[in-house]
């Protein structure tokens, strides 16, 4: 339920196929909009249901495997519990099936993904076997078949993949909770219910299980009271070895490292791997990423950042004076504290505005700033480009969700990128980061 253009659901619908399931696909985007995917999985052994769901398809099948992105009380699911069908995810059936790895859970609001990737590269440092999977366009069930036993998976999780662990039993050995801030409150009624929602990861624990999780008041505690196996709680104000030596910069991003290099002790990694990995750790892309310059004018895709906290960390970290190009669809979030930084920065040139319902919100808190509004992503790039002078930043930095104008956040940071490209992009050589 739900193919979608990511590969979570090319993999689950492969997996299926070759474990000998008659398979039906069933999502409500066209053909021509699931191209890429219809591509790859062909029609052998496939029933596609495209543009609709067919209520009859969840009542008479065994399994059910839903899109992270499919609410929880979708009628077609209930229809399928009614029918008594097993609802999975790809989360919960990797963990049926990867039985000769242990596997490292990472999930939190921001910071899930630089986390999860700094932590394989301290693993693979100290000599480890490990892969690297989840909620980065990388499907954990189209690699089973290459985890060798002994070996560590490590997977970034959403909070709406997690939703399929509740009630499970099922259990990472591992797991780290980078922080919870607000966020999906479009998704979730609250931030209690968004916290529930990530809860299973550590609460399913058992002995002999760890998770670490900040030290600090508030929402840590409140996983720490509730972990099953055993907490380790570092303090975020000391940096991991190495760090000082590290090719990137910010205190969002010192605690990452500092969360990774936790687990990789705890999962038998010595210091000094930790360290030669930290020091050779140059971040993520889509991240506060320097894709290259234009005429002097340096051009940081940050497309991932989706929240208003993740766009102030971008202007804490990357040097002004900034073009920002920012907004898009609404998460219910509070764009306050980014509007005042932005009314009180001397060094914001301009923001450019992408059209959405967050940007609906957002535009009438931006009072004293120069604004222009874009149709679209090549537009922004053309209006930032303009609106910069040499040694200014062009800033993808959001704030809010990519649906409606973009496939998802991925897409607009491509797209950003090409644009950029199409202007006479010039790479920086031995530099992607900030």
């Amino acid at each position: 339920m739900g193919l979608g253009v990511q590969r979570g659901g090319l993999g689950v619908a492969t997996f299926m196929r070759e474990h000998g399931a008659e398979l039906v696909v069933t999502d409500l985007r066209s053909e021509s909009q699931l191209a890429p995917s219809l591509a790859a999985l062909g029609t052998t052994g496939v029933r596609y249901v495209l543009g609709r769901h067919e209520v009859e398809d969840f009542e008479r099948a065994d399994i059910v495997v839903r899109n992270p992105a499919v609410p929880a009380g979708s009628r077609y699911l209930q229809a399928a519990r009614e029918a008594g069908a097993h609802i999975e995810m790809e989360f919960t059936l990797f963990l049926r099936w990867c039985r000769q790895a242990r596997v490292i859970g990472v999930t939190g609001t921001r910071g899930k993904t630089t986390t999860a990737t700094a932590l394989h590269a301290m693993l693979v440092a100290g000599g480890e076997r490990s892969v690297l999977a989840g909620n980065m366009r990388v499907s954990a069930l189209a690699h089973l078949h290459e985890i060798q036993s002994g070996s560590t998976v490590v997977l970034e999780l959403s909070s709406a993949q997690l939703e399929g662990l509740a009630g499970t039993g099922l259990r990472t050995r591992g797991a780290i909770v980078t922080n919870l801030m607000a966020d999906h409150l479009d998704r979730y009624d609250d931030m209690q219910a968004y916290a529930e929602a990530k809860l299973s990861l550590v609460a399913n624990q058992r002995a002999g299980d760890w998770a670490v999780i900040p030290a600090g008041r508030g929402w840590p505690d409140w996983f720490a009271a509730r972990a099953g196996g055993a907490v380790v709680r570092p303090d975020l104000a000391h940096a991991p070895p190495g760090w000082e030596n590290a090719p990137m910069a910010g205190r969002h991003n010192r605690a990452n490292l500092a969360l990774a290099a936790a687990a990789a002790s705890q999962a038998g990694v010595d210091e000094r791997a930790i360290e030669r990995a930290v020091r050779g750790f140059g971040g993520v892309s889509a991240r506060q990423e320097l894709v290259g310059t234009i005429d002097g004018v340096r051009a940081y895709n940050d497309t991932t950042a989706t929240t208003p906290e993740a766009a102030l960390a971008a202007l804490a970290t990357i040097p002004g004076p900034w073009v920002l190009i920012a907004g898009g669809s609404d998460k219910r979030l509070d764009f306050a504290p980014l509007a005042e930084r932005l009314r009180a920065t001397d060094g914001l040139r301009a923001v450019v505005l992408l059209p959405g319902s967050g940007t609906d919100r957002l535009r009438p808190q931006l009072t004293g700033c120069q604004i222009s509004d874009a149709n679209d992503m090549a537009e922004a790039v053309d209006q930032a480009l303009e609106l910069a002078l040499p040694g200014d930043a062009v800033l993808l930095s959001p704030a809010c969700a990519s649906f409606g104008l973009f496939s998802n956040e991925f897409d607009r940071g491509d797209q950003f990128v090409a644009r950029l490209r199409e202007r006479g992009l010039q790479p920086i050589a031995g530099s992607n980061r900030a």
